[in-house]
């Protein structure tokens, strides 16, 4: 861009000045007083001048003017909503859904002004939108997503975004596709079934198979597996072969797998530990049977005493019945932190977890535990109370435990 000039000023000129700006005859005269400044380059920067239009023979191929070095060119920024007006349903938790709405700000803003109470409403509805809604959050004016909360697990849940009139009608922006909460509780099933996924068919055509044929909310290995049982025509066969049984040293090395010592017992659960430890015990026993000439043997997969590699057999034919209990406490936090029980400092494993098995008498106990973080600037606690008592009715013995347990208290930490 060339130098542009400006007027300004009321310096005196000097006679070379005067000289060099005196005009020739028939040009305009200048103000007498004034002197011609240039713009500093510097002030210019940043002006790129217009790219030249593509032409001649080959415009039809050009590519256009090529950007400067070192400027990137900058993408297009996505919208904050296309306006589809689409409701979307999705289920966080057993308990907590999330709603998202496509509105742009005008139609939001459209919509509250309808609303007799100046914002949206978020409806839910169990199954279909035919009955009662089993849930109604009225949201924030300018919000576009919300969180509700459910009271039933394993449900299938209908949103609709609307609003109410001034004379209390209801209108419907918009209805959700319909979603299915998780269960809140332990599948009772433990039954394990295996399908072969075909590797030849694209997985989209897998689920477009399972769409067109199978139910709702299904699996897709059990999905397959009820195509192949109706010969679907697009599925390819398996060839499949008897189940083999399974052996007790298969059945050791799973109880390897799935220990305390290799599973994060920090998501773990009681009745999921429980499990282990009896499965660990009836190993046990087994074991101290077959060593053992005439002692009590117990079949495979038979519930023997979770807390107790001991005995406490009767004699076959009477009725008996003995029955006992333990206390275990467990938890888990940094790797390097300090924690007490009862008072008592107990040892971590790597990973920050820890647990410890008690006797578990009748009467009240107490044990508080507290964690301290390494540098001494943050702590957590719990105070922890426990209590037994037993009623019997008829002979009842006691199961005998492990001699090392000993009853919740801090001397026995």
């Amino acid at each position: 861009m060339k130098s542009a000039e400006l007027s300004g000023g009321t310096a005196k000129p000097s006679p070379a000045a005067k000289e060099a700006t005196t005009p020739s005859p028939g040009m305009p005269r200048k103000p007498a007083g004034t002197i011609p400044l240039k713009i500093p380059p510097i002030l210019l920067e940043g002006d790129q001048p217009a790219p030249a239009p593509a032409g001649g023979p080959g415009q039809r191929y050009a590519l256009g003017p090529t950007p400067a070095a070192g400027q990137p060119q900058t993408e297009g920024e996505l919208p904050e909503a296309y306006g589809t007006r689409q409701l979307l349903l999705a289920a966080r938790d057993p308990h907590w859904l999330y709603a998202h709405w496509d509105l742009t700000r005008e139609q939001q803003r459209h919509y509250n002004a309808l609303s007799a109470d100046k914002h949206l409403v978020v409806r839910l509805f169990r199954d279909t939108t035919a009955g009662p809604p089993a849930a109604e959050v009225h949201v924030h004016p300018e919000s576009r997503h919300w969180f509700v909360h459910v009271d039933h697990a394993g449900t299938k849940y209908v949103a609709q975004l609307g609003y109410f009139q001034a004379g209390g009608g209801w209108v419907t922006i918009s209805t959700s596709s319909p979603t299915l909460t998780p269960p809140d509780t332990m599948s009772t099933d433990t039954s394990a079934e295996f399908a072969t996924i075909p590797f030849d068919l694209p997985l989209a055509k897998l689920v477009a198979l399972v769409k067109e044929a199978a139910q709702e909310n299904v699996p897709l290995v059990q999905a397959l597996q009820e195509l192949r049982a109706q010969a679907h025509p697009e599925l390819p066969a398996t060839e499949t072969s008897p189940p083999a049984q399974w052996t007790p040293a298969q059945e050791r090395a799973l109880a390897e797998v799935i220990s305390l010592d290799r599973v994060c017992r920090v998501w773990m659960g009681s009745l999921e530990i429980t499990e282990l430890i009896r499965r660990q015990l009836a190993q046990e026993i087994a074991s101290m049977a077959a060593a053992q000439p005439g002692a009590p043997s117990f079949p495979a997969g038979a519930l023997v005493g979770i807390s107790s590699p001991i005995g406490g057999g009767q004699p076959a034919g009477d009725f008996w019945l003995n029955v006992n209990a333990e206390l275990i406490i467990y938890g888990a936090t940094e790797a390097t932190a300090t924690v007490t029980i009862g008072g008592r400092p107990i040892k971590l494993r790597p990973d920050g977890s820890f647990s410890c098995r008690f006797a578990l008498p009748d009467g009240q106990y107490e044990l508080p535990v507290v964690a301290v973080s390494a540098d001494q600037t943050d702590g957590r606690a719990a105070e922890l109370g426990f209590s037994r008592r037993t009623e019997y009715r008829g002979e009842v013995g006691a199961q005998p435990q492990e001699p090392s347990l000993k009853p919740p208290g801090p001397a026995n930490v």
